[in-house]
């Protein structure tokens, strides 16, 4: 036992010490000089309200933290505190209540680890995405204006000369009509790509089931065009984004309908899995497929397998999708064989928020689990 105390007084990577049950600090260790500033003799016997901030609110948020850990036997502390020196680090912390036996309670312990560097980092995305935003933005309005008088006037002469010239002429008009729509489209899509991350507020929690939902509503005329088959197993309740949700269930079963066996009814079941502290959602089609070696760059902006002119779209949904699951926190992936159906997966952390060492990516199915193929009957 003496040894585990020294070896965990000498951990320097987390900050580790015990409060009493009124929040007097009683141990430490040397992740608490490191990061806090404070040597042993300055620690043991103060408040822990000291490494709270704003100052004038220190008490209050310790307080509150302690209560909530008595409560519910821990508690989670994500935010700014204060070094001895009075500079501020964002820190991870986590509290346990520690009771006897007899269920008294004998005071908290806390380790705290320092998120400075990846605060940062988010707040520099957040300021790229919004970058980003503005640019579609301008580009959507600057770029529409022409293009909608060059698409205007295509049409018009198609329309009123049609026929008066000869067959190639009439092609050619034809090309530009169709280049102009399909400029548009690419145009509404950078922008929805841009999008994809900017919603910051989410609800505390969400029937995914009712997200689902709305995306099969929009997705209705397709999905009788096709006469699809979509059922799906019960959805959990957690916090995300609705907007997005919706955008990513219709983006994903959408992808579905549209790569169909032409000599098949699609159909489209979808899953929910909790595993560890995620929910995996899966989306099981019986569709045309693809190779597996393309699992991982579907995902990239423009990313098209196939011609242009063999199904329709511009290649932005799966990016957008993969943008959607990274800003809550999760990871996407699509396993499929040539004519045997695709699986895409992705996955939502429990409490909606990112893990702390999360670094979002596109995974292979062999990175996360085996890989299975689509069956159906």
């Amino acid at each position: 036992m003496d040894l585990y105390r020294h070896q965990v007084r000498e951990i320097t990577e987390y900050a580790m010490f015990t409060l009493d049950p009124d929040g007097i600090l009683q141990s430490w260790n040397a992740g608490v000089e490191r990061l806090l500033g404070y040597s042993e003799q300055e620690w043991i016997g103060q408040p822990a309200s000291i490494i709270f901030t704003p100052a004038e609110k220190a008490m209050e948020v310790c307080e509150a933290e302690m209560r909530k850990a008595q409560d519910s036997g821990s508690a989670t502390d994500i935010r700014w505190h204060r070094r001895k020196d009075g500079t501020e680090f964002f820190a991870n912390g986590f509290m346990n209540a520690i009771r006897d036996d007899a269920g008294a309670l004998l005071g908290y312990v806390k380790i705290m680890s320092d998120e400075t560097a990846r605060k940062q980092l988010q707040d520099s995305l957040s300021e790229s995405n919004a970058a980003l935003e503005q640019f579609a933005y301008v580009a959507s309005h600057d770029l529409q204006e022409p293009l909608r008088t060059m698409s205007s006037y295509a049409e018009l002469l198609t329309r009123k000369y049609t026929g008066k010239f000869d067959a190639e002429a009439d092609r050619f008009l034809g090309f530009i009509v169709n280049a102009s729509q399909r400029m548009s489209t690419l145009i509404q899509d950078l922008l929805e790509y841009a999008r994809a991350t900017t919603e910051e507020e989410r609800p505390t929690s969400v029937a995914l089931d009712e997200d689902l939902e709305a995306a099969l509503t929009h997705l209705t005329q397709a999905i009788e065009e096709s006469g699809a088959s979509i059922t799906h197993d019960p959805m959990p309740t957690i916090a995300v984004d609705r907007g997005q949700m919706v955008r990513l269930f219709q983006n994903l079963i959408g992808n579905a309908l549209k790569y169909r066996k032409p000599d098949q009814i699609p159909q489209i079941h979808i899953t929910a899995e909790q595993m560890n502290r995620e929910w995996t959602i899966a989306i099981r089609d019986n569709g045309i497929g693809f190779d597996p070696q393309y699992a991982s760059t579907i995902f990239a902006p423009f990313k098209r397998l196939h011609q242009p002119d063999a199904f329709p779209g511009t290649g932005v949904g799966l990016a957008i999708s993969r943008r959607i699951v990274e800003a809550h926190g999760g990871r996407i992936w699509a396993e499929s064989r040539p004519g045997e159906g695709a699986i895409f997966r992705f996955t939502l952390p429990l409490d909606g928020k990112p893990p702390r060492s999360h670094t979002p990516s596109v995974v292979s199915s062999a990175e996360w689990r085996k890989s299975s193929s689509a069956d159906f009957s």
